[in-house]
């Protein structure tokens, strides 16, 4: 099958269409939030790191490049699976054409494949969804790390990752995966900056916290010595030598939760038997599930502690004089449960009282409120992976966590700003009179972009009103 290209000639379209010519097709150009999305997610350059990948063998038929950019907006809809996002996508010929496919492509797909004795089946135009799974499953794993970070680097780039206050944490997917982030929390609406996902029962703990480690590297990488100011990370994720490699190499504090088991924590609580612990008391109200309660906590605060041997050690070892640490042993008054139980909060930073270092390590949260609960009940990143191939799952990973960040920035109003002139560019060879929904008629060899009501008009029934905006012609 060979391909059909046509030209914009507007006057022989509507000359055609006036001598009662049967066009080719017709399809509408809307600009609603997806299309929005869609120009966004190309401005941040998500499409052109795409362009990029390099798939492990060749293939006949689609090109790679078009067959990416098309499985990279079906985590913006709303079907999870590939196979119903596809056939969502492919219903909307409007869309296909902002991607690249060709009007031919879109009606009739690109090669012989899928064929039955009927003909082309409904649900294989203009590709089988299996076709975008075999795209998929031939990109490397390792490739997917270059598209994260030049998806991420575009952001710093753009300025939209604000502020120097991050968050690590981890979640599972499934029982086999984990999802493990790093997360801008500065502001209301989390930014992922790195992600990783492992398999197994890979431990993210040990090796210095390596996972951790790699993470934090990559986003300095991208967005420069100094983007990270505080970093907030469980204990899980972090050990002595990290908090030492981020505090005297890296220029960042910490701070984390450690458990009652930790000497620190026991040093702590000795010291508030021995009366030798000053407290204070702080109310404030937490949102849990939607249902906001008031909680009331003793904060007890002590600087210079020295009782994480792995962090002295560490410490000495990179230069530091006399290394300490600041701890908080933090009493919940009246514990709403058993597992309400004492805990202690442990900082590379002085912070002048409990409050102020309990207040600093509230922004925790939107790393599990704000990115990995939309992560799985908006993106239903969990429920759908598209697939049992690692190579698969890890593009399901980095293409949802690209569109994530990219409806984060949509929200922004710099983003709104953006995602329109992303619209004004694809539309470039359309004029305001058009209004916001333009038919597109193919007829022969030509094309036009018509108004709904001129294309009823040209037909012989014209409206008796219009809602096009009324703009007075340039002069000559």
């Amino acid at each position: 099958m060979s391909l059909q290209w046509y030209q914009h000639n507007q006057d022989a379209v509507v000359e055609a269409l006036k001598r009662g010519e049967r066009p080719d097709m017709a399809t509408t150009l809307s600009s609603g939030p997806l299309d929005e999305l869609i120009a966004l997610h190309d401005e941040l350059g998500a499409f052109s790191a795409l362009d990029d990948l390099t798939t492990s063998r060749k293939r006949r038929g689609i090109d790679d490049s078009l067959l990416l950019r098309t499985v990279a907006v079906l985590p913006f809809l709303e079907t999870a699976s590939l196979s119903g996002a596809a056939q969502q996508l492919f219903g909307d010929p409007a869309i296909l054409l902002r991607l690249g496919w060709s009007s031919v492509q879109i009606r009739m797909g690109d090669n012989d494949r899928h064929r039955r004795p009927g003909g082309r089946r409904l649900e294989s135009l203009p590709c089988s969804a299996e076709t975008l799974r075999d795209g998929l499953a031939r990109i490397e794993r390792q490739a997917w790390q270059r598209v994260q970070e030049t998806g991420v680097r575009a952001l710093f780039d753009h300025g939209f990752v604000r502020g120097r206050v991050y968050a690590i944490d981890g979640t599972g997917l499934g029982k086999d995966l984990r999802l493990v982030c790093l997360v801008c929390v500065s502001t209301k609406r989390p930014v992922i900056v790195a992600w990783r996902l492992l398999s197994g029962t890979a431990s993210e703990k040990g090796q210095e916290a390596a996972v951790t480690r790699s993470l934090i590297e990559q986003a300095v990488r991208l967005g420069g010595t100094g983007c990270i100011g505080l970093l907030l990370v469980d204990a899980l994720y972090a050990d002595g030598p990290l908090l030492a490699w981020c505090k005297y190499r890296q220029q960042i504090d910490v701070l984390v939760p450690v458990p009652s088991d930790r000497e620190i924590h026991r040093d702590l609580d000795g010291l508030a038997q021995g009366g030798l612990l000053n407290f204070e008391r702080f109310s404030y109200v937490r949102t849990i599930q939607g249902h906001k309660s008031r909680r009331t906590l003793d904060l007890g605060a002590q600087h210079g502690l020295t009782s994480w041997d792995s962090f002295m050690k560490a410490a000495r070892e990179y230069g530091a004089e006399e290394p300490s640490l600041w701890g908080c042993l933090i009493r919940p008054v009246d514990p709403a449960s058993v597992e309400d139980k004492p805990w202690t909060l442990v900082s590379t930073r002085d912070w002048p009282t409990g409050e102020a270092g309990f207040q600093s390590y509230r922004p925790r949260w939107h790393i599990e409120n704000d990115a990995y609960r939309e992560l799985k009940e908006g993106w239903r990143l969990e429920e759908e992976l598209w697939g049992r191939n690692e190579a698969v799952q890890m593009a399901r990973v980095t293409l949802t966590c690209l569109a994530f960040n990219t409806a984060q920035i949509y929200l922004s109003q710099a983003g709104e700003r953006l995602a329109a002139k992303g619209i004004r560019r694809l539309r470039r060879h359309y004029c305001r009179e058009l209004g916001a929904t333009p038919v597109v008629i193919y007829v022969g060899t030509n094309y036009a972009v018509l108004a709904v009501e001129e294309l009823i008009e040209i037909l012989g029934t014209p409206a008796r009103r219009t809602l096009r905006p009324a703009i007075a012609p340039r002069p000559p």
